[in-house]
């Protein structure tokens, strides 16, 4: 597979620069767009944003707020995207809340980031109440109806200020691209979230590195959540740096259809989104008495490309289209995707590129490309990051890495070892440069020999079990020593291709699985024992299972 040169992307080191370009560059075009519950069509001209970008900044520096912490606790919206560049135009920090946590997990986010002001969305009043029930210090994101300031006032009396001569300069800041744009928490995979601190200029330049390395169509789909530096930085900031028309969604009951309405032609995602409309093409062709005559077509796909006929059948794309509407690009992240997946969506004519993302790398490490694209590798690093593998694992150094965690240099370095940011993952390259993940040091099921087991190699196995929704491996203690352990995997069944088994059938149904898995394992690697869960686990906003919780 043969390198070629990087897209041509422009790069920012100071979002007020960025907003203002954009304005100029691509004027009336359309910027972002959103369907409401009525499937009414709303959006916005990159003109438009510049405008309310800039309108809510100066607000903002007149309320004395230039430089503060401002939470924004919502789920996804245009208003959203303004409030995050208004606060980081005028040299503040953007603290960025997991909405999907608990009550009490919110309200100690926007502790620990000491957050002067929260922007809210109406379903978190009461929560962002809790932790200050200033009303000078909540400002409602849409709507009128709410607790304290709405923003939509405070654009217009941006507008205002800015006709009668702007903001007193004594309460302006002056900004940097070395500032801290934003506070973001990671996910806490396998322990408590961490408060990651991360330059403007990072975040801008890692949002380029993305279309550097990949070039999407003119009108791309995101449901990603924005609170995640994968969503904000990767499918928002990324698209809008290039021009692209992009559709935004923040409500899962709508996701497909706002999809097929926005006639996108590219898709940013998680895997777990990918099964989801994987699973409900089949079954609709199945209800139709499609499925036998669309996997014949793929089936003819399949040898037609082994032939070097790389053109889809008229037949083809319309299973495309039945599958995924207009979109021929998928930007995959946050977790590994099967490559059965990526295969069988590629015989349909749709492109699947992974990537490898961690929060404290803003989050951009390295992605697959357009025209170097290999199903197992998480594809080529990102120009402006360096990796290297040491004892296994992969270490990332470059612009891309974090400030550090707020308030807490000593956690800080026990991550960072002379410039590298230590990820925790394991992995190594192949000859051509791209680089694989075969696990997580953290997770590594550790014996008395010495020997060591990477649960996420085996839970890819597990999960192609028909019967199964979504598994864990670990290491079950069996001695009195902390290393005496055997391999165990924790299942939760398939609830609709389980329907009417009982506990036992289902188990002795798994049993048979996994010894045809174990015949293909040495016998330490080998998977001894096998629980039922009742319950589905526990995950982040990525769709990672929480270990520490499971």
């Amino acid at each position: 597979m043969k390198s070629y040169p990087l897209y041509k992307v422009k790069y920012y080191e100071r979002f007020c620069d960025m907003v203002e370009d954009l304005g100029d560059r691509y004027g009336d075009a359309p910027a972002v767009s959103w369907y409401t519950r009525k499937q009414e069509e709303k959006g916005v001209t990159y003109r438009q944003m510049r405008e309310d970008v800039r309108n809510l900044q100066e607000k903002l520096v007149d309320m004395g707020l230039a430089g503060r912490h401002i939470a924004i606790v919502g789920e996804n919206s245009y208003e959203w995207i303004i409030a995050c560049l208004a606060i980081n135009y005028c040299g503040g920090v953007a603290v960025f809340i997991d909405t999907e946590q608990s009550d009490e997990t919110i309200v100690e986010m926007l502790k620990m980031a000491d957050t002067d002001v929260v922007f809210y969305s109406k379903p978190y009043e009461d929560i962002c109440r809790m932790y200050d029930g200033d009303e000078k210090k909540m400002i409602l994101l849409n709507g009128s109806k709410g607790y304290g300031m709405n923003m939509d006032a405070l654009i217009e009396e941006g507008a205002a200020i800015r006709a009668n001569g702007g903001a007193d300069e004594n309460k302006r800041k002056e900004v940097s691209g070395e500032d801290v744009g934003i506070i973001v928490f990671t996910s806490g995979t396998t322990s408590a979230s961490k408060a990651v601190m991360h330059k403007q200029s990072a975040v801008l330049t890692n949002a380029a590195d993305t279309k550097a390395l990949i070039k999407n169509g003119p009108i791309v789909f995101t449901s990603l959540p924005f609170y995640h530096t994968y969503g904000w930085t990767c499918s928002v900031l990324d698209s809008l740096i290039v021009g692209a028309h992009m559709y935004i969604n923040g409500n899962l009951r709508t996701v497909f259809r706002d999809m097929r309405l926005s006639g996108a032609d590219s898709l940013y995602t998680v895997p777990l989104m990918l099964e989801m409309i994987r699973n409900k093409f089949w079954l609709e062709a199945e209800q139709n008495g499609k499925m036998e005559e669309y996997k014949k077509h793929l089936a003819r796909r399949k040898f037609l490309m082994s032939m070097g006929i790389k053109k889809p059948t008229k037949k083809v794309e319309e299973i495309r289209e039945k599958c995924f509407g207009a979109v021929n690009l998928v930007l995959c992240g946050g977790a590994s995707p099967e490559t059965e997946i990526m295969e069988e969506f590629e015989l349909m004519g749709v492109t699947v590129l992974q990537g490898y993302g961690i929060t404290e790398c803003a989050p951009l490490v390295s992605a697959n490309r357009n025209d170097a694209n290999r199903f197992s590798s998480v594809g080529l690093v990102a120009p402006h990051a360096e990796v290297k593998i040491e004892d296994g694992e992969i270490l990332v150094r470059g612009k891309n890495v974090m400030k550090g965690y707020y308030k807490n240099p000593e956690l800080t370095a026990q991550v960072m070892k002379d410039g590298w940011f230590c990820t925790g993952d394991l992995g190594g390259f192949d000859k051509d440069g791209f680089l694989f993940i075969t696990g997580r040091k953290k997770n590594l099921i550790v014996f008395k020999s010495g020997k060591k087991v990477s649960p996420e190699k085996l839970e890819e196995m597990v999960k192609k079990i028909p019967l199964v929704q979504d598994v864990m491996v670990y290491g079950a203690e069996t001695g009195v020593s902390a290393d005496d352990v055997q391999v165990a995997a924790s299942i939760y069944p398939n609830q609709t291709k389980t329907e009417g088994m009982t506990n036992y059938e289902i188990l002795e149904a798994l049993q048979k699985e996994i010894d045809v898995i174990n015949h293909q394992l040495p016998m330490y690697q080998q998977i001894r024992l096998i629980n039922i869960r009742e319950q589905e686990f526990s995950k982040t906003a990525l769709k990672k299972i929480k270990r520490h919780l499971s």
